[in-house]
């Protein structure tokens, strides 16, 4: 139960002060011990100089070395001729399932060399059998450079058992490396979470609504002490500087389940306001503070580009249903050839030029600009780009210089950097939103679990699932499901299905045996498999290796990609429609076939199903679609489906799309 209160003439004055100090001075992560024992390589074993205390070593690739430290007297060095050997230096660690964790250690190389990423460092768990159940495995550091920090930050599963934390080269390379500062330490859960569900938005209210703002709260007291029941949650809409207080409302949980705190804002004066959402002790002092950004738009404002209440793209006041390509740079013989398709964006990862972005839209196509690589540390970062004051002039420089092109459609942000850096993904996301008020940012992980741990940091997400080579076709509708799950159904989903053959991007023969091209049909089922599930957006990975995959033609490829870009077009005005959809079930008796994905829409008048085979076997499904509708289109094909008692059953091989328009 959630109670909404109007508070406007509520005195809360004292309440918002003790926030506001809450909010500028809680910590609750508390100290953060150190789990590694000698991290710092400072203490030798038995006597021997060369052999670090409480590791395990092979003495014939690691020692201990006193003539290099980054810190202290000492360090880990590894000295490796032979690229058939692979040793580790290994320490058990002290965790429990079920912790975050973060680790890290700073890694100096000379003459790194072969095929994987180099020194680096990995967490390992087993279960209570001693069977390997998993790890985290950042990547290392090659060639010859200086100290560097390689960190990882991970959740570990709650079966596992006993866990082992590794300095090491990967595989099948060699070279020196020098390893200090090892570090491990529990990240503790802070007792509540929140999600802004509403607006869906930057926290925009416009003319149109939302009446109501909506966060999602979910408790996590075990690290206090606390049972829901000794605690409340308030939330509040005050001023942006926190003096005034417009609303408020309260919730009494009584259980850990999830659930939804809601505020009347009323008609709040164009500007800056926030959402507070509180945790409370039940003596009223405050625990924790959670604060969202809000913003009432005045009432002339009209972006060139933004996200409505239904997640729907809005370009210049029309819903757009983003279909791409990713790209590496534009070229005129390139953008001729793909404006000949339905395609109607791309996504460059070489910066364009303003020459490049006049060609776009000189062809009508979108570009949605990359930022992606200024993050001091990451691997495609400019050397110049060194500190957080670097990553933000060159961001801030980018957005100025293109924000008012007409071929932009929106930012970059993230192309899949993990959570240890979360506060900069954070920055460099209201970088963008505070200097771009006209187009949104889009991230793209394959941390597909973790992205309600990013949900601060996009306005769009995309997860990129590329199963052709190694898994089934229907891993992109589960993928798509769990990233619409994580976001609460309450943010934009731009999906990335495989166009690529993963041979391209592996290096030997042995790791190409399997890779190949996903077939036309594989395509359309992955696209319509993220549509039916939440994506309102498609681009595609990617033009490059369409040209490039070395066992299908293009012209092979281009032909069928044109039809599922040519199909998706026609369909989109009905996938963006916020008509009121038909009454449809599906007819779950013996039960909901897995296989299946579907959704159904209203347009001008009429009614669509659209439904798709994930490809895990053949099926038959029946739609009970009610007694006014006679029969059954189907899109594309000379056939049309009797109702027989408000009810039409069809058959759907493998991979096969159907589109159904329903005649009253």
């Amino acid at each position: 139960m959630t109670l909404v209160v109007d508070l406007r003439t509520f005195r809360v004055h004292a309440l918002l002060c003790a926030v506001m100090l809450a909010l500028s001075t809680a910590d609750l992560s508390g100290a953060e011990k150190n789990l590694v024992a000698n991290g710092s390589f400072e203490s030798s074993a038995g006597g021997d100089a060369a052999n670090a205390r409480r590791w395990y070593v092979d003495k014939v690739v690691y020692r201990r070395d006193s003539s290099v430290a980054r810190t202290g007297g000492a360090s880990l060095k590894y000295v490796n001729t032979d690229a058939g050997r692979y040793k580790l230096c290994m320490q058990s660690v002290k965790l429990k399932g079920g912790w975050k964790c973060r680790f890290s250690v700073w890694v100096k190389t000379q003459n790194i060399a072969g095929d994987d990423s180099g020194a680096s460092i990995c967490l390992e768990w087993s279960g209570a059998d001693g069977k390997w159940l998993g790890g985290m495995y950042p990547k290392g550091v090659k060639g010859t450079r200086g100290w560097t920090n390689i960190q990882g930050v991970t959740r570990i599963p709650p079966q596992a058992a006993s866990f082992s934390l590794s300095c090491y080269v990967r595989k099948g390379m060699t070279g020196v490396a020098w390893f200090d500062d090892v570090e491990l330490v529990r990240i503790d859960d802070k007792p509540m979470k929140t999600m802004l569900l509403s607006p869906v938005y930057r926290g925009r209210i416009t003319d149109r609504g939302p009446k109501d703002i909506r966060a999602s709260v979910r408790l996590n007291l075990d690290d206090l002490n606390l049972t829901p029941k000794q605690v409340k949650v308030a939330a509040r809409i005050v001023s942006d500087k926190g003096d005034r207080s417009f609303a408020s409302a309260t919730h009494e949980p009584v259980d850990k389940a999830p659930f939804v705190i809601s505020v009347r804002c009323g008609d709040l004066a164009a500007g800056r306001y926030r959402l507070l959402v509180i945790l409370l002790g039940r003596d009223g002092k405050a625990i924790q503070t959670l604060s969202h950004d809000l913003v009432r738009t005045p009432e002339d404002f009209a972006p060139t580009c933004t996200i409505d209440s239904h997640r729907r793209l809005i370009v210049r006041g029309k819903p757009f249903f983003p279909l791409g390509m990713y790209w590496s740079r534009i070229s005129e013989k390139d953008l001729k050839t793909y404006s000949a398709g339905k395609f109607n964006c791309i996504m460059p990862y070489g910066a364009p030029t303003k020459a490049q972005m006049d060609l776009a839209h000189k062809y009508g196509i979108k570009v949605i600009y990359s930022v992606k690589g200024f993050y001091a540390g990451s691997k495609w970062c400019p050397a110049s780009i060194k500190t957080l004051a670097d990553e933000k002039r060159a961001v801030l420089d980018k957005v100025r210089r293109f924000r008012d092109h007409p071929a932009l459609l929106a930012w970059y942000l993230n192309d899949e950097l993990p959570q240890s850096y979360m506060p900069r993904l954070t920055a460099h996301h209201k970088w963008v939103a505070r200097e771009d008020a006209n187009h949104p940012a889009w991230v793209v992980l394959f941390q597909y679990r973790q992205v309600a741990d990013y949900i601060e940091t996009f306005d769009v997400i995309g997860t990129d699932p590329y199963p052709i080579g190694r898994s089934p076709a229907s891993m992109a509708g589960r993928w798509t499901a769990e990233t619409f799950r994580q976001t609460g159904r309450a943010r934009a989903v731009w999906q990335v299905p495989q166009l690529h053959n993963w041979a391209n991007y592996r290096k030997t023969a042995a790791e190409k045996k399997g890779c190949r091209t996903p077939t036309r049909d594989e395509v359309r089922s992955m696209a319509w498999q993220c549509i039916c599930n939440g994506a309102t957006g498609l681009v595609f990975y990617s033009w490059f290796d369409v040209k490039r995959n070395p066992d299908v033609s293009f012209e092979t490829q281009w032909a069928g990609l044109k039809q599922i870009a040519a199909e998706i077009d026609r369909a989109a005005p009905m996938l963006l429609s916020i008509d009121p959809a038909p009454a449809v079930e599906l007819r779950t008796d013996p039960g909901e076939p897995t296989w299946l994905h579907w959704l159904a829409r209203s347009y001008k008048g009429k009614s669509y199903i659209f439904a798709v085979n994930n490809g895990d076997a053949d099926g038959e499904a029946t739609f009970k679609v009610g007694k006014k509708v006679r029969t059954v289109r189907v899109a594309g094909q000379d056939r049309s489906i009797d109702v027989k008692a408000g009810a039409f059953t069809d058959k759907l091989k493998k991979l096969q799309v159907r589109i159904y328009e329903l005649t009253h």
